[in-house]
């Protein structure tokens, strides 16, 4: 019989960010190979939920706020994992990284502890460094004032894992020259994508419609919280050339923020004389954002810090020809002039330019899109993301 895995993360279900997906996607794919599943996530109530004969999930009420909800989690968890150590018998631990603390696992807890680093507290510390203070939310001050604080608890789970899965190698590179991890406790695993839900639209048209927007209107969707990293101030900064040269744009940016972001945004927007060319949708339900990609016309995140970023892969999904930026893992699944254009962080010109490339050449841009998903179906499918991660776990317990 396969393993039980025990997976450890503030997010799971409903999907509201890329780690709870993560979690989410590959237990499935687990379960469809035989694997029983185990899920300690955080809620806004109590109460454990056996889903079905091979999942099991325990749900912690836990505070929204991101990193103290983190902290209130792996108190928590690892109160629930002594209570329940004799009858869960789970083999391998799996938390998520950097948001689960090491205090979160109990010692002795499982045979195997298995990490996934989504991206690191010095890493992120790092790329917000640069940016005005007053564009950065309190969760964003509080990362970069309590750094040490954060990396020290991160860096237990680290040290305590007998394999970790880096979701790219950029992530790699971090856990060897941040952390000083060995690299033969490293695999490299990309994210997946699921392919059968994100597939190119087929009446682009009607879709936009659909979701209240004009079918005549060039769409340029960005998809991602509203942190500083995620580049928005840079988007806007190269929306007015855009806007200019196609007086029909409108940039759709759906994410979620803290209190005054949007507000920021929208300030800044107006001051460039391009608040009228911006939708704000806020949060995006996950069984809205298919539509949402297939509405789009390009996608665009002009983020100076990524690992391996869900939005730009369920874009390529969806069929898009994608304007991203040359950071992290991105620029390891898409080849710039192939399936994608990338850029260099911090441009707005070359930024808006590349947008400006895709809509003045649409049979280029169609192209780039074809490609775009052929990358997804060949390399990132679930399926077979998770036969890498079943090889981990094989490696973690031998």
């Amino acid at each position: 019989m396969p393993p039980k895995v025990c997976f450890i993360s503030p997010e799971f279900w409903p999907l509201t960010g890329g780690t709870g997906s993560y979690i989410y996607y590959l237990s499935s794919e687990l379960q469809k190979n035989g694997y029983p599943i185990y899920v300690v996530t955080g809620a806004n109530q109590t109460k454990d939920v056996h889903v079905n004969k091979q999942l099991d999930v325990s749900f912690l009420k836990i505070p929204k706020t991101p990193i103290i909800k983190s902290f209130m989690l792996a108190a928590q968890s690892s109160h629930k994992l002594q209570s329940t150590n004799e009858t869960a018998k789970v083999d391998i631990t799996h938390p998520q990284l950097p948001l689960t603390p090491s205090f979160a696992v109990p010692p002795h807890f499982s045979k195997a502890l298995v990490c996934t680093v989504h991206s690191t507290w010095k890493g992120e510390a790092e790329a917000i460094r640069g940016e005005p203070y007053m564009r950065l939310n309190a969760n964003e001050k509080f990362l970069v004032l309590a750094n040490r604080f954060l990396r020290f608890f991160e860096e237990g789970m680290l040290h305590r894992a007998r394999k970790i899965i880096a979701v790219s190698n950029f992530t790699k590179w971090e856990l060897t020259n941040y952390y000083n991890i060995p690299t033969h406790k490293i695999k490299v695993i990309h994210n997946g994508v699921n392919i059968k839900k994100f597939q190119p639209a087929v009446d682009k048209h009607k879709i936009k419609t659909e979701l209240g927007l004009n079918p005549n209107d060039i769409a340029i969707v960005s998809v991602g919280r509203l942190y500083a990293r995620k580049g928005l101030f840079n988007l806007i900064a190269g929306m007015p050339a855009v806007v200019k040269r196609f007086p029909n744009a409108k940039f759709i940016i759906s994410g979620k923020g803290q209190s005054g972001e949007m507000i920021k945004l929208l300030a800044y927007a107006e001051r460039l004389g391009v608040k009228n060319s911006i939708i704000f949708t806020g949060y995006t339900p996950d069984r809205e954002l298919p539509k949402l990609y297939q509405a789009a016309d390009v996608f665009a995140l002009s983020t100076f810090y990524e690992h391996h970023p869900f939005a730009v892969l369920e874009a390529l999904s969806t069929g898009l020809p994608v304007v991203t930026t040359t950071v992290g893992g991105i620029s390891e699944t898409i080849q710039t002039g192939r399936n994608g254009l990338l850029v260099q962080p911090f441009n707005s010109k070359q930024f808006s330019a590349a947008i400006l490339y895709l809509l003045e050449h649409p049979a280029e841009a169609t192209e780039m899109g074809i490609k775009a998903r052929q990358t997804v179906v060949e390399q990132l499918d679930w399926r077979i993301v998770v036969k890498e991660a079943m090889q981990v776990y094989d490696e973690a317990l031998q």
